[in-house]
């Protein structure tokens, strides 16, 4: 009969399971999700069965040396019974035989020897009611308490029936002394938390054959209990080196001593169970919150391993308990603290990037302090760190889900989905926020960063920058495949971080550009507004006009070493026509381009020049206007536009930037003059190249 008539043969409990067949079915009728989906519940079913066979195996061990233990002691008690039994038959042989002699001896005076036997016994009996304080007191020191009851109760009733003659009443009292100190030796033995837990077992069972209150004996037992475990309770909590130190200290101590007290009450009070319980509750709330505590006060990310591993043995011990100890189980709250304790890893690991991420830009700061000239390095440096510190994080996180942690096989909504989620969000779509919230405060310059130098902006906004092209999705992407996440499980879209970090950078390139206008266009209009009415013709450009040249060419070159040259070729515009009079001007400003200040910057040498050089014309453009002038100070400012005009229109993305905020402010000039008179282009020309060729050049008298 074919395979399509035996049902049997695909159901995994049967003898007559074929594996080829249930295999075909499963890829004929399944998709791809669908079968990984039953390979991962497979798994998941077959570490269950491990871990349940292991437990199982662990407790038919303990079973086992425990029945082994006590054949080894029957074996060894019938041993010395066989020899005991020997012996007394050869006695009994050699008694039998001395009384056959001592019969045909004795016979004629029998009634004579009885009489004497009487008498040896009332003897030998009296002897013994003498020797027997003695033979108590030597039972006592030798602690076999038990002897000592069992001697007393013998003798009790006799003592008593003749308490009235003097020796005897004496003998009794001694007696009693030595009885009541047993008794109460057992009740110290019962009290001592230093017990063992044989001790107690049999000081609890000499306390009830005494006749004690039951009720009486299994509270002492129960208090007791409670003490020594506070006792182990409070040493784990002053001894412990570390989080693993204590778990094993515990492993070793107290889960022992709970799991005894549990075992030799449960025997001698099983009916008492409840109260039992109530205690031991309470002293493992107690152990679980120390616990806790000690997980949750670890301040170091690299601790994780140990962290782990402690989790991995703190959990078995409690799954071990609940077990070992029926109505104790605890493991409810250990799976919360694990999913805690995972939390609070992700919150210490997000700390040390942060910090590592303000160390490096600190050390950059300090680098560019020093006349660092090498950005690419600078900026590589951040990102490198920031990735490595990251993937360091992540590889710190998947100890939780290692295949040799036990709790890493607990059902997935217990754990490792929440878990997984966490690391996505908790750990790496915030690593990404601190890293921006680091952008935020350079860019808006509180506290320390308030003096920074600007291309520190720069740096950050470059590595931010790279870090959105490539590093960031890879991170993305790699923590989704680690953990084993899709994006239908409410996670972060990858777009939405990637348009943060780039709006971050954006925002720091901008703020690098103003901030270097600025200072570029702060020492050109101080430069500017020293002597705006010279009293002659003007012989070369302005010093200050000259120093924003090199100014911006020095910035210029960096960005170049930084980001290399253009990405798309500079537009082309047509030669404008120069400015020959007051009425060119004017009507040159009515059809000037729109200046926008706001435009995107794009991570390229002329966008950014660009952006810096609309700051530093628009301060000159402003310094010109509050100014009036003269004739010769009119043409100092077409010297200085032209010269600006020839020098910046080549770093710019779009000359005509330049050309129309150079004309504005010649234009302002020109207004602001009574009797306005400009410089013949073809002297511009020579004024410029005059000065330029001229190095060792003196300026004019009035300081130009």
């Amino acid at each position: 009969m074919s395979s399509e008539f035996k049902p049997s043969i695909l159901d995994l409990s049967k003898p007559d399971f074929d594996v080829d067949a249930y295999v075909a079915r499963l890829l004929r009728e399944k998709s791809l999700d669908e079968l990984v989906k039953e390979e991962e519940e497979m798994v998941s079913s077959v570490r269950r069965l491990d871990s349940d066979v292991h437990q199982i195996v662990y407790e038919n061990y303990n079973k086992f040396l425990t029945a082994t233990n006590t054949v080894r002691k029957i074996q060894d008690e019938f041993n010395q019974l066989d020899t005991e039994m020997i012996s007394l038959s050869d006695s009994m042989k050699t008694i039998s035989g001395l009384i056959g002699n001592l019969d045909g001896v004795l016979g004629e005076r029998r009634e004579d020897v009885l009489q004497l036997g009487s008498s040896y016994k009332v003897v030998n009996s009296l002897k013994y009611i003498f020797d027997l304080p003695h033979v108590l007191q030597s039972q006592f020191d030798e602690r076999n308490f038990g002897e000592v009851i069992r001697l007393f109760k013998l003798a009790e009733d006799s003592l008593k029936r003749y308490q009235d003659v003097p020796q005897v009443s004496r003998v009794f009292e001694k007696s009693e002394r030595i009885f009541k100190r047993t008794e109460n030796q057992l009740m110290e033995q019962l009290k001592n938390p230093a017990s063992g837990a044989e001790v107690v077992s049999e000081a609890v069972d000499l306390l009830l054959k005494l006749g004690r209150d039951r009720i009486e004996v299994q509270k002492i037992l129960l208090k007791c209990s409670e003490q020594s475990l506070r006792a182990d309770l409070k040493e784990l909590e002053r001894s412990h080196s570390d989080v693993l130190d204590l778990v094993d200290k515990a492993s070793e101590t107290f889960i022992p001593n709970l799991t005894l007290i549990a075992t030799t009450h449960d025997r001698l009070f099983e009916d008492k169970r409840n109260e039992l319980l109530i205690v031991l509750k309470t002293e493992m709330v107690s152990l679980h919150n120390l616990v806790s505590k000690v997980f949750l006060s670890s301040n170091d990310a690299k601790d994780c391993s140990i962290v782990v591993r402690a989790l991995d043995r703190y959990f078995r011990k409690v799954s071990t308990c609940r077990h070992v100890i029926p109505g104790l189980d605890f493991l409810s709250s250990t799976v919360e603290l694990i999913n805690d304790v995972s939390k609070h890893e992700i919150d210490l690991s997000l700390t040390r990037i942060k910090e590592e991420l303000r160390t490096v830009l600190s050390e950059t700061r300090q680098n560019l302090i020093n006349d660092s000239n090498d950005l690419v390095s600078l900026s590589s440096k951040i990102e490198q760190i920031f990735v490595h510190q990251v993937k360091t994080a992540l590889a710190n996180l998947l100890l939780f889900t290692a295949s040799d942690v036990t709790f890493a096989n607990l059902p997935p909504n217990d754990f490792r989905l929440s878990f997984a989620f966490n690391a996505h969000e908790r750990l790496l779509v915030q690593a990404f926020n601190r890293f921006l919230e680091l952008a935020d405060e350079y860019e808006s310059g509180t506290a320390e960063t308030r003096f920074a130098d600007a291309r520190v902006l720069l740096v950050f906004a470059v590595s931010l920058q790279h870090l959105s092209n490539k590093s960031a999705i890879y991170l993305l992407n790699l923590c989704r495949e680690q953990f084993s996440l899709t994006s239908s499980t409410g996670l972060t879209n990858i777009s939405e971080v990637i348009s943060d970090i780039k709006l971050r950078a954006q925002k720091l390139v901008r703020c690098f550009a103003e901030k270097t206008g600025l200072s570029i266009g702060e020492n050109l209009a101080k430069g500017c507004t020293m002597l705006v009415q010279p009293s002659a013709t003007p012989n070369s450009v302005r010093s200050a006009v000259r120093r924003v040249v090199e100014e911006t060419t020095l910035c210029d070159n960096e960005l170049t070493n930084l980001l290399g040259g253009d990405i798309k070729q500079k537009e082309t515009r047509p030669n404008r026509r120069p400015i020959t009079s007051a009425l060119d001007a004017a009507r040159d400003s009515l059809w000037c381009e729109r200046i926008d200040f706001h435009m995107q910057i794009h991570f390229n040498r002329a966008s950014i020049m660009t952006a810096i050089i609309k700051v530093v014309l628009k301060i000159f453009i402003e310094s010109v206007r509050s100014q009036t002038y003269s004739k010769f100070g009119v043409e100092q400012v077409q010297v200085d536009c032209y010269y600006l005009q020839r020098c910046l229109a080549s770093v710019v993305s779009d000359e005509v930037v330049v050309n129309s905020m150079v004309d504005q402010a010649l234009s302002s000039a020109l207004k602001r003059c009574n009797d306005p008179v400009l410089v013949h282009p073809s002297r511009l020309a020579q004024l410029c190249d005059g000065n330029s060729n001229r190095p060792g050049s003196q300026t004019s008298s009035l300081g130009y």
